[in-house]
């Protein structure tokens, strides 16, 4: 141990004298501690640890199945007959996830909600940190309406008021008041940055209606020693003795994980080889170090010192620099893992469990020393392997076969390189997925449109928005304006119903669904959608006018094939007694984004669709199209909509490409990942090519001046190095898409419209990587065609 501790020392005293060499193996290993630590963290808080309820491997979701086996949201009747009668599970709560206006101190806005029932408290665990919970009475609809708001909230929102409790909020032009406040940290499974808590609220209507949907997600509490599926066999058998549906259940944390799995493990993987990587960087400095050394290591061993201290001293240099580095690297993780909080998209699971923690500590610390121990070894070995009688004898050179040398330097070099390429190739793949998901058709035209939401704030709505509309279309440079229920790209917003198409037989089990819009003339001008068949909604749609719809081209291939759809009839569910008429069919829009399908979907005129009041007071989008700048655009509408902020109010404004930016966050992110790790992988790739080379050229000097003295050219000198170069390259490159070709497949999931073995995307890598190889070689190689013959040959 006392040795150790002075090989330690003898090590710092050698690095403070080389602050180079020092600093780039340093840099190199936190580089790779440093992101392998941060994803470490993101993929514990994920996918590791428990989740943070009451015996949380009990907790399981629960959702209904359709007859053609789609999963689907519970209904309210099947969630109070398991309730009531599942024997299997302690307890079971739902939730219906939506957004609302809320009129908090800081203005009207769109808020995140979600309907609770009472039992999903006591089910999970939780309590709150002020006030109540809800009451089981409070599941159905006819009290009085209120409110549990998270702490955020609280805190942003409302001052952390202490006297909160009692507190009136409007929530969607309702009085609601403030009974509960969450703890700090506390958040509800899948919907965890929802900032208001509304009971369930369920209606006589709703109740009456054993086959209705009502968008719940449940969770239940396994009983000890049940089983999933056991659970599983007995509310399958209550819920199809209700209605007919099946019922699916599943771990509660894979139901939270199961989607971002794949691409954080991914993501993980992909640091560790980035890892790996800077270990062989910093093997390779340290190997080429020790070769350099070899003299005073030698004379080190032969006065007593032997094979294995000198071996152990290089070892603990290598632990040396990988605490440096890990150190270093916990550093930058912590940096990063604050970034990700703030920039990450909301897809990623239990992002509010993830920062620094001891965990995160540890793993730092265990990939240092690993790190430390691989990069040494290698260093070590040629130690145990020296000659000391022909290294005394030669003067500065390990007495290890040159062969034997190079080999390893050049293996080191090889393993970088085929590393990087497997990094690099995942990054590429991302790229052109994002291409082709950014080229997929909307269905709409998002340039130049802003869109803000208009907020029902007393008084008849209608005339209102009519004004509005007509101020809107009176500033100069909008080209059109119109109104509509909710955006395509918006995912907050919407709702399916229910329908009877003529001529088609739905059941229970199967019914026909549908996506519910409604716009006022000339939407589809100013959006961009193009009319196919039929007529537009126009003026003449009235209130009392005959009820007619548009609907879009998947509506009519799944419920109008093969037949002519203008004129069809169809009914629905929230408008009881009406029957509409297809009056004109749209092209098909991707209501939720570029790598979604198209659902069928339903236009009403905005008219008729205010016979539904409760649904209209929800407000609407206006959609504005022009070439002014959006905040010149936002200002005139403000301009426009002050003289009526008795009737409505105008929410921020918004240019569609941001919706549409929404969707392609998460992929983004990915990306962005990816490219980093790839950039870091090839950057230390070409420092260990580049190393390798010079090395290679001050090894080999006595060799180059004798060609150069025999008569080599300089540009021969150049091509010995160069080809060497090559050489490792197409090693490396080989192996890297050989690689590659095999474990691409783990990167399918990710991918939009282009295959994990893509043969451009392959390509163009390969040719980077080589090319990057080359560059590195490129110093060296002007090096070697620079040495004059003479002085090297005097020197030696």
């Amino acid at each position: 141990m006392q040795g150790f501790v002075f090989d330690l020392r003898q090590s710092v005293r050698g690095f403070t004298r080389e602050p180079g060499f020092t600093a780039l193996a340093v840099l190199a290993l936190a580089i790779g501690v440093g992101s392998s630590t941060a994803m470490f963290s993101v993929v514990d808080a994920a996918l590791l640890r428990p989740l943070p309820y009451r015996a949380p491997e009990r907790l399981i979701e629960v959702i209904s199945v359709e007859g053609t086996g789609q999963r689907v949201p519970m209904g309210a009747v099947e969630f109070f007959e398991l309730e009531r009668r599942a024997t299997t599970v302690e307890a079971i709560g739902a939730f219906y996830p939506h957004s609302a206006t809320v009129a908090s101190p800081s203005g009207p806005r769109q808020a995140r909600m979600a309907n609770l029932s009472a039992s999903i408290f006591a089910t999970l665990g939780i309590a709150p940190a002020r006030g109540r919970a809800f009451e089981a009475a409070e599941d159905f609809a006819g009290g009085q309406q209120v409110v549990i708001v998270s702490d955020a909230f609280w805190r942003r929102e409302l001052g952390a008021d202490p006297g909160i409790l009692g507190r009136t909020l409007q929530v969607d032009h309702k009085p609601a008041v403030v009974v509960g406040v969450l703890p700090r940290g506390v958040a509800f499974p899948r919907i965890e940055k929802y900032e208001l808590f509304l009971p369930l609220g369920i209606t006589a209507e709703q109740a009456a209606l054993s086959a209705a949907r009502s968008g719940l997600y449940g969770i239940a509490r396994l009983k000890p020693g049940i089983t999933p599926a056991v659970a599983r066999a007995e509310m399958n058998a209550i819920v199809h003795a209700t209605n007919g549906y099946g019922v699916m259940v599943e771990p509660l944390l894979q139901w939270l994980t199961g989607e971002e799995a794949p691409a954080l493990r991914a993501a993980f993987a992909a640091v560790l080889l980035l890892l790996v990587i800077a270990c062989a960087n910093v093997a390779l400095l340290l190997l080429m170090r020790g070769t350099a050394r070899g003299r005073d290591l030698a004379i080190r061993a032969a006065l007593g010192g032997g094979h294995r201290r000198v071996a152990f001293q290089q070892m603990a240099e290598g632990v040396l620099l990988a605490m440096a580095g890990g150190a270093l690297g916990l550093v930058l993780a912590a940096f990063a893992v604050h970034g990700v909080v703030a920039l990450a998209p909301a897809g990623i699971p239990r992002l509010n469990e993830l920062h620094v923690d001891w965990r995160m500590a540890a793993f730092a610390l265990l990939a240092s020393l690993i790190s430390g121990a691989l990069a040494g070894a290698a260093a070590a070995w040629h130690a145990l392997r020296s000659d000391l009688f022909l290294l005394l004898k030669e003067g500065g050179a390990f007495a290890t076969p040159s062969g034997t040398r190079s080999r390893v330097r050049d293996g080191l070099v090889v393993a970088q390189l085929a590393l990087a390429l497997l990094l690099a190739t995942g990054a590429g793949l991302l790229v052109r997925s994002l291409e082709r998901l950014s080229a997929v058709p909307l269905g709409l035209e998002p340039t130049n449109l802003v869109a803000s939401f208009v907020y029902p704030q007393g008084g008849p709505f209608t005339p209102a928005t009519a004004q509005l509309l007509a101020a809107t279309k009176a500033i100069p440079g909008v080209q059109g304006a119109a109104l509509v229920g909710y955006l395509p790209l918006d995912a907050s917003r919407g709702w399916d119903d229910s329908l009877t198409v003529e001529g088609r037989n739905p059941t229970d089990t199967t019914p026909d669904v549908a996506s519910i819009n409604w716009f006022s003339p000339g939407y589809l001008a100013t959006a961009g959608i193009r009319l196919v068949k039929g007529r537009d909604l126009g003026t003449s749609d009235g209130a009392y006018s005959a009820p007619v719809a548009v609907v879009n081209e998947t509506f009519v291939a799944r419920f109008l094939s093969g037949r002519e759809p203008i004129g069809a009839l169809f009914g629905s569910y929230d408008w009881p007694g009406t029957s509409f008429a297809v009056v004109g069919v749209v092209q098909d829009v991707r209501q939720w984004g570029p790598a979604s399908t198209s659902l069928p979907e339903v236009y009403l005129p905005q008219l008729q669709f205010a016979r539904n009041e409760q649904a209209y007071r929800d407000g609407a989008m206006l959609v504005v199209k022009s070439g002014l700048p959006p905040g010149r655009v936002e200002a005139a509408l403000r301009a426009a909509a002050a003289p009526l902020s008795s009737q409505l109010l105008l929410g921020s404004s918004r240019p569609l490409d941001d919706y549409l930016g929404w969707h392609f966050r998460q992929r983004r992110f990915q990306l962005g990942l990816a490219v980093a790790f790839a950039s870091a992988a090839l950057v230390l790739a070409a420092l260990g090519v580049y190393g390798a080379m010079a090395f290679s050229v001050v090894q080999r000097r006595r060799e180059l001046a004798v060609r150069a003295a025999l008569g080599a050219q300089r540009r021969q000198l150049s091509a010995l190095v160069l080809a060497r170069g090559a050489r490792l390259a197409l090693f490396g490159v080989s192996l890297g898409v050989l690689g590659a070709v095999a474990l691409s497949r783990f990167l399918a999931a990710l991918l939009y419209g282009v295959s994990e073995r893509d043969p451009l995307t392959f390509a163009v890598v390969a040719a980077t990587l080589g090319t990057v190889a080359l560059a590195a070689s490129l110093l060296p190689a002007i090096a070697a065609a620079r040495l004059d013959p003479m002085t090297v040959l005097r020197s030696e």
